[in-house]
């Protein structure tokens, strides 16, 4: 049976995860392992790989990084071996089940107020048309656009001829760190970037794929709250550098990092600065014109809007390269017919985001230590990852100790919690997380959970998890 696309997609980005290049070996037998279990339910072992495919265990464990697990992970069937795989989750009889969602740095659901937006806008009542169409519908939905892009901008205190539409967030990082290193390398020049170990993979990954073609990467680490010291940016600096990359809020931890202190360090030096501001739109205030901040990134999801609609923001004078051309929509930086009811629902979550935001945040501060406190006296040896001076107001990674982070997570999901673990599953074996390696957290005998409070969480769903935590804790832990 040949695998499908969503299994050879799967297969592609375990790849990539893993820095594996792949080959006709490698898909050989991934598509072996795949059609094997197809037909006997079951994953084939070391003994079966070698009469039908000739595949020594040596073999093996050279070209996967995780050798019969990578095989079992990456086609997507049940691990068959228990070597360093996760714990088995704790079994409770729940009464009264709740789903209870705390993971609203993964992503959030798309509130009412903007989900109205979309229906309307999908049912022809908001117009649409082709804004770059000379007919008065195109001329009214390039109005509406134009409008999306001032509320943006005013939540930002900047202009809106400073703000650019993308696809994610990612694309806006990628549009930045590849854009001004492909233009170096094409020059015939070696560019350097500076950037912190914290980051998320979509900066980090432009990064190595900047390196492997000949751009040189400073990795900038962070203290062990999580923070990035602005003086050690300025001192990775070399005449070469032509970016620095510094989340606004860390995605996994919340801490918050000093973004105004490191602009304020580095525009003097005429150095451009990247901030990620994925997690903190809505959360903090953000001023990147006010701070001297040259390139910032935002997306929809975070703060209640739809999947697939990000922005940038460049500073006047910045330089910006196209990742894609055509009918230079965005100002001739962003080619690409505009996704109308997206950006229009994009642009009411900032509004309601920025206005809520400073009572919002105090409340969800309120819960986040009322339940802090609540955890603590369940397990008063847990340590909190990264600043609680200097942190998100809904974020909080906790670490266990003495705990399987993979049981705790699967045993809260059993009982309707839903939340992201420090490290995962993903290959086949416990991958700790780049950001608590980052910071050095005690992986080997502390299990780490995220929690990431939001609109609807509420004190009774916190006490939900409370009342069902020590139990879970009791049975792993045995």
């Amino acid at each position: 049976m040949a695998l499908s696309n969503y299994r050879l997609t799967q297969i592609a980005r375990m790849a990539r995860l893993t820095h594996t290049e792949l080959t006709d070996r490698h898909r050989e037998i991934l598509d072996f392992t795949f059609t094997y279990y197809e037909k006997n339910k079951v994953g084939p072992l070391y003994l079966t790989l070698k009469k039908h495919l000739g595949l020594a265990r040596e073999e093996l464990d050279r070209l996967f990084p995780h050798g019969l697990n990578s095989l079992y992970t990456w086609t997507g069937i049940p691990i068959q071996t228990t070597e360093e795989t996760c714990k088995p989750p704790a079994q409770l009889t729940i009464l009264d089940f709740q789903e209870v969602y705390l993971d609203h740095n993964a992503t959030t659901y798309l509130r009412r107020e903007v989900a109205e937006i979309l229906h309307d806008y999908d049912e022809g009542r908001l117009g649409f048309a082709n804004p770059s169409s000379g007919t008065q519908p195109g001329q009214a939905a390039f109005n509406q656009v134009q409008q999306a892009r001032e509320t943006l901008a005013e939540c930002l205190e900047t202009s809106a001829e400073q703000i650019l539409f993308t696809s994610c967030g990612t694309e806006a990082n990628n549009m930045v760190i590849k854009g001004l290193g492909l233009n170096a390398l094409l020059k015939g020049q070696k560019p350097h970037f500076v950037c912190s170990t914290l980051e998320h993979a979509s900066v980090l990954e432009p990064h190595r794929w900047l390196e492997e073609l000949g751009a040189e990467v400073t990795w900038v680490k962070p203290d062990s709250l999580g923070r990035v010291s602005p003086q050690d940016l300025v001192n990775a600096l070399t005449e070469r550098t032509v970016l620095v990359s510094l989340m606004a809020a860390n995605n996994e931890i919340g801490t918050l990092e000093p973004v105004i202190e490191s602009a304020g360090l580095l525009a003097p030096r005429k150095v451009p600065l990247l901030v990620d501001a994925v997690q903190a739109l809505g959360k903090i205030p953000l001023y990147p014109e006010r701070w001297g901040v040259t390139y910032m990134s935002f997306s929809a999801h975070k703060i209640y809007g739809p999947k697939g609609i990000g922005a940038l923001y460049h500073a006047p004078e910045a330089p910006l390269f196209s990742l894609l051309s055509g009918g230079g929509q965005e100002s001739g930086w962003r080619s690409g017919t505009e996704n109308v009811g997206y950006i229009l629902a994009f642009a009411h979550a900032v509004r309601l985001a920025c206005q809520e935001r400073e009572r919002e945040q105090e409340r969800l501060r309120r819960l986040r230590d009322e339940f802090l406190e609540g955890l603590r006296r369940i397990e008063p040896g847990l340590r909190i990852n990264g600043s609680l001076d200097h942190r998100l107001a809904a974020n909080l990674s906790v670490a266990f100790p003495r705990v399987d982070t993979g049981s705790l997570l699967l045993s809260l999901n059993n009982i309707g919690v839903y939340v992201s673990a420090g490290s995962a599953c993903s290959t086949g074996k416990i991958q700790n997380s780049h950001v608590l390696e980052a910071i050095g957290a005690d992986t080997d005998n502390f299990g780490t959970i995220r929690f990431s409070l939001g609109l609807r969480t509420r004190a009774e769903n916190l006490a939900y998890v409370l009342k069902y935590l020590p139990e879970i804790l009791r049975q792993i832990r045995d």
